[in-house]
């Protein structure tokens, strides 16, 4: 339960942070929260197969979620994996 409440805590940051973004922007950004959110740790990878983005784009993403604390990082690299903030 702690979890799903953090999920909608992330979420309500996106749209609050993101709310003069693109429409694609934000779908994409939510679409990566929550395959994360379900899947607890992932890879660019997985991620960029999973929501039908190129690798690059994804990562660029990715990057933008890291820097402003929603996401974090585990390994490097190619070994990468990325997990909802804590």
């Amino acid at each position: 339960m702690v979890r799903f409440e953090a999920v909608k805590i992330v979420k309500k940051q996106i749209r609050m942070k993101y709310g003069n973004q693109s429409t694609e922007s934000k779908k994409n950004r939510r679409q990566i929260v929550d395959f994360i959110a379900d899947s607890r740790i992932s890879d660019s990878k997985s991620i960029s197969k999973a929501i039908g983005l190129k690798p690059s784009r994804t990562r660029d993403y990715l990057k933008q979620l890291v820097d402003e604390g929603i996401l974090e990082t585990e390994g490097e690299y190619k070994n990468r994996k990325y997990r909802i903030k804590k």
